[in-house]
């Protein structure tokens, strides 16, 4: 006998090839279904599907599964019933004409309404499937599917070889022990595709809770609802990257463009911090400024006071210098760039997530207007408004194109076309 296993379909393209209908049988969307008449359905109609050869020797044919629309549960007042001929060359022999087709000499009947069934035929070359739908006339049933499974690749070989030495007690064992096969196979299948679970890419999304959700949840990774689903598997998948990038400006502006939509400035003063000294790289009320304490800490008559006072170490020397900026960073983000609805909040929540523990933060809102000490530094947070007002008008300084843009801001309206910000 052939020692290949595998399994074949009936239905292929919806289209049954290969598979003759009696008069009582049509194919209805793709399944097999009693014909519609014009007060109901015909009450009797079969089919045969066949030959299938999957070898040159003789296959051990092994058992059938069907697919019934609804499920067994879906039959009501209709039934179905399968038989099934083996034999080595040559059509098999049925009369659609019959009320039982399948009477002749080599088919075998699988009990009535069984959908998942053993071949009781001796191995063979071909095979062949034989079917009979009945019903009262006033429903039908529909055979969306049939697996024919061949070879004999059961749990038996898990088993020690003491229980396959004799044929029949072998051939009873398979049988024994493929219907238990045939319901774990499924949960089989779904431990086979385990690791497509775990791929970002593969992993089913839908409706919550999805694979793609869980993904999400077991990396303590916060999905967005803004995201679609490809922007959402990119994120899921490059997480744990970006772990390793929590507290840096680069990852806070990352989380901040996923989360928020923004593109923001991040501003550390104390890097630019330094201690200086007069001469031609420090001009008094020019390039310096008074620090927030002395260089040198407690000094008595001067910075001190006595018995309130305490003396800075070597390793703190200069740190009073720093004590306005160290720890603090500043966020810049532009007004028109916070259109979803409480986009400000969710940046504020983006940071106090993902900032390091021992910081703090300025928010600030870069709106559209020029102003020194303010707002002055081109290509950041310096934005002109779309132009100076037509000839001829006389417009207070409070309105115009900037003003205009000032108010977009507040209302999270995007300006119109051609208007920069």
């Amino acid at each position: 006998m052939a020692g290949e296993s595998g399994y074949l379909y009936l239905n292929a393209g919806n289209q049954w090839p290969g598979t003759a209908l009696s008069a009582g049988l049509e194919r209805t969307g793709g399944a097999l279904a009693l014909r519609r008449t014009g007060s109901g359905f015909a009450t009797s109609g079969g089919f045969v599907a066949g030959p299938f050869q999957v070898s040159e020797r003789p296959t051990a044919w092994f058992r059938a599964a069907a697919t019934v629309r609804g499920g067994a549960a879906a039959l009501g007042n209709s039934h179905i019933q399968f038989f099934t001929f083996v034999n080595a060359a040559g059509a098999a022999p049925w009369n659609p004409a019959a009320e039982n087709p399948f009477t002749g000499p080599g088919w075998m009947a699988a009990p009535r309404d069984a959908l998942d069934f053993a071949v009781r035929n001796a191995p063979g070359l071909q095979f062949f499937l034989g079917g009979l739908l009945r019903g009262d006339g006033s429903e039908t049933p529909l055979l969306e599917q049939v697996r024919i499974f061949y070879g004999r690749d059961t749990y038996a070989k898990f088993l020690p070889p003491a229980y396959r030495r004799e044929a029949e007690a072998a051939d009873f064992l398979d049988r024994w022990l493929g219907p238990g096969q045939a319901v774990l196979g499924g949960i089989e299948g779904e431990i086979e595709d385990l690791p497509r679970l775990f791929d970002p890419a593969a992993s089913p999304a839908g409706d919550p809770p999805s694979w793609l959700g869980w993904l999400s949840g077991w990396l303590a990774f916060v999905a967005d609802e803004h995201w679609t689903e490809p922007e959402a598997r990119e994120n899921i998948a490059r997480a744990f990257q970006w772990y390793g990038m929590r507290g840096t400006v680069e990852g806070l502006r990352h989380y901040l463009k996923i989360y928020a939509g923004v593109e923001a400035h991040i501003e550390e003063p104390a890097r630019e911090a330094r201690i200086w000294s007069l001469g031609e790289a420090g001009l008094l009320g020019f390039s310096t400024m008074l620090a927030p304490g002395p260089l040198q800490g407690a000094v008595v008559g001067a910075s001190a006071t006595m018995d309130q006072s305490h003396l800075t170490n070597g390793e703190d020397f200069g740190a009073a210098l720093f004590e306005d900026v160290a720890h603090r960073f500043c966020v810049r983000v532009y007004c028109a760039e916070l259109t979803r609805p409480g986009a400000l909040e969710t940046v504020r929540a983006v940071l106090d997530r993902e900032k390091p523990a021992h910081t703090a933060y300025d928010l600030c809102v870069i709106e559209p207007l020029m102003r020194v000490a303010v707002q002055a530094r081109v290509g950041i947070d310096t934005i002109v408004g779309a132009g100076p007002p037509q000839a001829g008008t006389d417009l207070p300084l409070d309105t115009g194109a900037l003003a205009a843009q000032a108010e977009t801001c507040e209302t999270g309206e995007r300006p119109a076309e051609g208007e920069d910000y």
